[in-house]
């Protein structure tokens, strides 16, 4: 019985909801990747980060070395905070092909919306 008792109040710890990545893309990368990922501002103006629309850079930036790059950040975290504490591998790995690699330009990322 000790068992039952046991998984049971174990089990809603592991059937966590699955991180809305688009709402951590709107929380933490907006400010220098801008609303849609195209790295302006609301006025047009460029904006620190890489411009994720770019169809010149996504062909020659592989997965692998984004989600690096957001577990890991830039320059000690100077240039890009590091997102180890905040997203698993698979999370960030998700987060670049599910929302950064289907970012398109003058279209919002929203949270809980399909891109």
């Amino acid at each position: 019985m000790r068992i039952w008792l046991s998984l049971a109040l174990a089990f809603p710890l592991l059937a966590q909801a699955p991180k809305d990545l688009r709402l951590f893309y709107q929380e933490n990368c907006v400010r220098c990747h801008g609303a849609d990922g195209a790295a302006r501002d609301a006025a047009g103006g460029r904006l620190k980060g890489v411009d994720f629309t770019d169809q010149v850079w996504s062909a020659q930036t592989k997965d692998a070395a984004m989600v690096k790059t957001i577990l890991k950040g830039k320059f000690f975290g100077l240039a890009m905070p590091a997102f180890k504490k905040s997203l698993s591998p698979e999370e960030a790995q998700a987060l670049v092909t599910q929302v950064l690699r289907k970012a398109q330009k003058g279209r919002v990322i929203e949270p809980g919306k399909l891109p």
